[in-house]
C-alpha cells in the first residue's frame, strides 16, 4: 500500500497510509484502465449498487483493484412530514447532512457539495465553521446513491458552494449522468449557486443540459456584502449578467432566488430592482421564507409584504412564484443544515 510521506524532515514522525480511492469517483474511462488486461468481474453500473448489503463479487473486485466502495456512514436518519435527512459520517471525523424529500412523482435528493461553507451567509447555519475541505466526487455520488433508487432528481442545495468545489461537483454529475452507470436525466439536476463569476464562464461552456439557480437575495452590492460576507468581492451585476449569459447560451431559464428579509431586502424599491435586474430575459424570481434557526436574529416575512413584493414582479411581467419549503419540522430546510461532527453535534 502507498504511503503519505512526512511532510516534516530529520523527524521520526511515523507516515500515513494513503486511503484508498473510491469507486463512485470513478468515471467510467477510469474503471475501465483500471480493469486494464484482464476481464473485470462487475460493470460499470455495479458500482452504484444502492442496497446496504454489496455483492459479493462487487467485494471480491474492489479487494482486488485497491478501491473503497463506500466511504459515507449512516449516523442517524430523521423522518419528518415529507421529509428525511440523513447524517453522513465523513473518514476526517465530520458530517454532513443531506436530505430526502418525497413528491408524488419521485424523490428529491439535496445534497451537499463541501465540508462547511466559506461565503457565511447571515441567514445559513452551514458555513458557521467555515469550511473545512472539498467533498470527493465520490463522497458526492455517494449520497444520492445512499439516498436510495427512488431518486429522480438531484440539487445541490446542501451544505457548501458547488461553483467553490467545482472540479469535484462537475466530474460527480458526469459521473452520475454516464448511460453505463447511473444513466441519471442531466435535466432532473440543480446546481444552487451564490454565483461566482469565474465558474459560471466555465458552466456556460459545458455541454450539460442542467439548471441552475443563483442565490441572489438583495438588488444592491451593500445588502448583498451584508448577507452574504463572502461574496464581497462578486459584483451583484456581473453575478447576474454571467448567470443570463449561461441562460442564452444553453437556451434555459436561470432561476434567481431570493430570500424575503423584513426591514432588510423587503421594499417595494427592492422590488423594482429585482424587476429591472432580471428583465424580461431567461430568468425567473423564486421568492422564499425564511427559515428559522437558533442563534440568528432574523424576521419571518409576513404574507401582506410577500404578496406586495410579488405584484411588482408580476406587474413588471417577471415570471416568479412563491416557493414552500420542506422540511422545516426536522430542521432539514434551506440554510438549517449544520456541519456536524462524528456524534452529531454541530461544529
Amino acid at each position: 500500500m502507498p504511503i503519505r510521506k512526512s511532510s516534516l524532515t530529520g523527524t521520526k514522525q511515523q507516515s500515513e497510509p494513503l486511503a484508498p480511492p473510491l469507486a463512485l469517483s470513478l468515471a467510467v474511462d477510469e474503471f475501465n484502465a483500471l480493469n486494464a488486461g484482464s476481464v473485470a468481474q462487475v460493470a460499470y453500473r455495479d458500482l452504484f449498487c444502492p442496497h446496504a448489503d454489496l455483492p459479493r463479487a462487487l467485494r471480491n473486485w474492489s479487494e482486488v483493484r485497491g478501491v473503497q466502495l463506500r466511504s459515507l456512514r449512516k449516523i442517524t436518519h430523521e423522518r419528518g412530514g415529507r421529509s428525511q435527512k440523513v447524517l453522513f459520517g465523513l473518514h476526517d471525523g465530520y458530517a454532513v447532512e443531506s436530505v430526502l424529500i418525497r413528491r408524488h412523482d419521485g424523490r428529491t435528493a439535496c445534497i451537499s457539495s463541501q465540508v462547511g461553507c466559506a461565503f457565511a451567509c447571515q441567514f445559513c447555519v452551514s458555513g458557521q465553521a467555515g469550511l473545512k475541505r472539498n467533498l470527493l466526487a465520490g463522497e458526492i455520488v455517494e449520497q444520492v446513491v445512499q439516498l436510495g433508487p427512488m431518486v429522480n432528481r438531484i440539487v445541490f442545495m446542501g451544505i457548501g458552494e458547488p461553483l467553490n468545489n467545482y472540479e469535484h461537483v462537475l466530474k460527480a454529475i458526469r459521473i452520475l449522468r454516464d448511460r453505463r452507470g447511473m444513466h441519471f436525466p442531466t435535466t432532473g439536476i440543480t446546481l444552487s449557486s451564490l454565483g461566482i463569476p469565474k465558474a459560471l464562464v466555465r458552466l456556460r461552456e459545458e455541454h450539460l443540459a442542467i439548471n441552475l439557480t443563483i442565490s441572489l437575495h438583495a438588488t444592491t452590492q451593500e445588502v448583498r456584502d451584508r448577507l452574504i460576507p463572502g461574496a464581497r468581492k462578486h459584483d451583484i451585476n456581473e453575478v447576474i449578467a454571467r448567470a443570463l449569459s449561461w441562460a442564452e447560451r444553453h437556451g434555459r431559464i436561470v432561476t434567481f432566488a431570493y430570500l424575503v428579509l423584513p426591514g432588510i431586502n423587503d421594499t417595494i424599491a427592492d422590488a423594482r430592482r429585482l424587476a429591472r435586474l432580471v428583465g424580461k430575459r431567461r430568468g425567473r424570481v423564486n421568492l422564499m421564507r425564511w427559515n428559522p434557526v437558533d442563534g440568528i436574529a432574523l424576521k419571518l416575512t409576513n404574507d401582506r409584504s410577500l404578496g406586495l413584493f410579488r405584484g411588482v414582479l408580476d406587474r413588471a411581467g417577471v415570471p416568479v412564484v412563491v416557493r414552500d419549503t420542506q422540511g422545516r419540522d426536522i430542521l432539514a430546510a434551506c440554510g438549517q443544515l449544520w456541519l456536524r461532527d462524528l456524534r452529531g453535534a454541530p461544529v
